[in-house]
């Protein structure tokens, strides 16, 4: 007997870190337990709540078919009636910060409309009164993508020679505070009823009570230098040619050495020959980068020659619709909606009813 208890080995106790490990554990598993759970039930309340509305659906779906054909019929009849609105939209680019004052003469334009005033429309743009009448809306936008964003946010930050606006302000907060002034390019959409008159509208809107005097002042002086640098560079460049034809000059007077055979001779003529070479290609290379710059000024000239250039022409009007604008959906959604929530309240009521009635009744 005493042989078998010397036999049988002392449990060893369990250190501290495997009790808490197996806690640990245990109070993870549960965690899960307790979501699983959580999801199961929500499933299960989604579940119930599609399964009533459905049972909804299918004891009062005659009222929701008649409802629905009928809002379709009045909605289609309302359409059918109403006046058609033709669109058209044109880019434009704004120089000389023109840009302000396209806005305003915008703002202007669309009070006039909701106003009515088609008088003053009809002077404006140099239409007739009925034309004018038929106007019924301007919008102008900027034309800028994210991309475009992007971009000016880099060449901002470029500029940017503090380590507080470095720090401080990211791309969304860049983005929050941009103005549709700070960009060049625009897009102005015309609404009316009379699809052929938006191109006449056009040429007014691109120089009417556009050019205030700094605008044309900035203007003048802007083109006035931009004149000047491609005169100094044209001046340079008949320098740069007049050198050009002297060097050559003095090259084909220079007397033709014929070569003794010896060494040191036949180096020293290589590298004349080299460094001519080289200069023959440094000049035509300072050619070349005039030719170049005075080609770049002539072509921001054209641009800049007018305070708006218009990219993209005003075409025909085409028929605007929008999904919201169109009875034939909006008037079926509300109606089926305000039926589908007469029927809830009322199941409501009855459910209430019940509820109350039975504990009246077991009180």
């Amino acid at each position: 007997m005493s042989e078998n208890n010397q036999n049988v080995l002392p449990e060893k106790p369990q250190s501290g870190n495997e009790i808490d490990l197996k806690e640990l554990f245990r109070m993870i598993g549960s965690a899960f337990n307790k979501f699983f759970i959580f999801l199961r039930n929500i499933f299960l309340f989604l579940l119930d709540l599609l399964i009533r509305a459905l049972i909804i659906v299918r004891v009062h779906i005659v009222k929701f078919v008649i409802v629905g054909f009928l809002s379709i019929v009045i909605g289609w009849f309302i359409d059918s009636r109403k006046e058609a609105i033709y669109g058209s939209s044109m880019y434009l680019q704004t120089n000389y910060g023109s840009t302000r004052q396209l806005y305003s003469n915008i703002k202007y334009y669309q009070g006039l409309v909701e106003e009515g005033d088609s008088t003053k429309l009809a002077g404006i743009f140099k239409i007739t009164k009925e034309e004018a009448g038929s106007l019924r809306g301007f919008i102008i936008e900027p034309d800028v993508t994210d991309n475009g964003l992007l971009k000016a946010y880099n060449e901002f930050m470029k500029t940017a020679d503090t380590t507080f606006v470095l720090r401080e302000i990211d791309f969304d907060r860049f983005k929050r505070n941009t103005s549709p002034l700070d960009f060049p390019v625009h897009q102005i959409f015309v609404y009316s009823a009379d699809k052929e008159m938006i191109p006449a509208l056009q040429n007014p809107i691109i120089t009417n009570n556009i050019e205030n005097f700094h605008i044309k002042r900035q203007k003048q002086i802007n083109l006035d230098n931009l004149e000047n640098q491609a005169a100094a560079l044209e001046k340079q460049l008949v320098n740069i040619d007049s050198l050009g034809k002297a060097y050559k000059e003095i090259l084909l007077q220079e007397p033709v050495k014929e070569s003794a055979g010896k060494a040191s001779n036949t180096y020293i003529q290589l590298a004349a020959n080299n460094e001519r070479k080289t200069k023959e290609i440094e000049l035509l290379a300072v050619n070349e980068k005039l030719s170049n710059k005075i080609l770049e000024i002539n072509r921001q000239k054209e641009m800049e020659s007018e305070t708006i250039n218009v990219l993209s022409d005003f075409s025909p009007g085409a028929r605007f619709k929008h999904f919201y604008d169109r009875y034939l959906y909006r008037i079926p959604i509300l109606t089926i909606s305000l039926l589908l929530m007469f029927i809830l309240l009322r199941e409501l009521n009855k459910y209430l009813n019940t509820y109350a009635e039975n504990k009246r009744l077991n009180g």
